[in-house]
């Protein structure tokens, strides 16, 4: 992986938090669940579908077992859209301390948000043809890329979690000042905060029951990070710790996957 400094959205060089940046990261965060459950109930994905012609059914979104008028997966959805939203939200007002503008955390959001546009409209669609019954308890209407995404969902943002507190908590522990966390899941990849969002994300789209819908997501996000976040952050480290994080990297060789990447 090549050290060459790129910028990101957050200046790790400025440790001045931007409030307003923070306050509109989760706002943003926050507002997606709402917004997505506004396109299951009110229509917006089936009209939105309709538009270009493809299939899509009101009575679907609504059939069987499910939460606040929404059936069985779209009920799934909007509850991970929510755990995911408030999940980010927490991260950007109590763990990140990285400078992050206005601008760059409503771009975030926004990306998350037309991500997750997809996968409803997605889901919406997949409805029309789902093999599974819509009567029933609600672990009948489901099947296996539900759970499974679902599982992949826990896993990802679980690991996201653990990663990004325990690593606060390490730098604030005075004697660790100026070292790089080795510790935890941090001794194992050297982005294991990137592995959960990741997993996380594919846990997602797998839910939608489209396995081409859940493949472009999972590509496109490793994408993001493969040209983006690891290099611009392999760059900050080099630069910051320089022969320690040599080190670091012999020490833990893989940047999301172990034994893989």
């Amino acid at each position: 992986m090549s050290s060459k400094k790129l910028q990101g959205p957050f200046q790790r060089e400025n440790p001045n938090i931007s409030i307003p940046g923070a306050a509109t990261f989760a706002l943003g965060r926050l507002a997606d669940a709402p917004l997505q459950y506004m396109m299951f109930t009110q229509g917006w994905a089936v009209k939105a579908l309709a538009a270009v012609g493809m299939r899509a059914s009101n009575a679907l979104v609504t059939a069987g077992p499910g939460v606040a008028g929404l059936g069985p997966v779209p009920t799934l959805l909007t509850g991970m859209y929510a755990i995911a939203g408030i999940r980010h939200a927490y991260w950007a007002l109590f763990t990140s301390d990285n400078h992050c503008s206005t601008g760059s955390s409503l771009g975030i959001a926004v990306y998350n948000t037309a991500v997750n546009i997809a996968n409803t409209l997605v889901a919406v669609h997949m409805l029309t043809s789902s093999p599974h019954p819509i009567l029933g308890s609600f672990t009948d209407c489901i099947g296996w890329k539900q759970w499974a995404g679902l599982a992949l969902f826990v896993i990802g943002i679980s690991m996201e979690m653990i990663a990004e507190d325990s690593r606060k908590k390490f730098k604030q522990d005075p004697k660790n000042k100026g070292k790089i966390d080795d510790t935890g899941l941090w001794s194992v990849v050297r982005h294991p905060n990137y592995l959960g969002f990741l997993l996380g994300r594919i846990g997602i789209s797998l839910v939608t029951g489209s396995l081409v819908s859940t493949a472009a997501h999972a590509a496109v996000q490793f994408a993001i990070f493969f040209f983006g976040g690891v290099p611009e952050i392999s760059g900050y480290m080099a630069t910051k710790y320089d022969a320690q994080w040599m080190d670091y990297k012999k020490r833990v060789p893989y940047a999301m996957f172990p034994g893989i990447y």
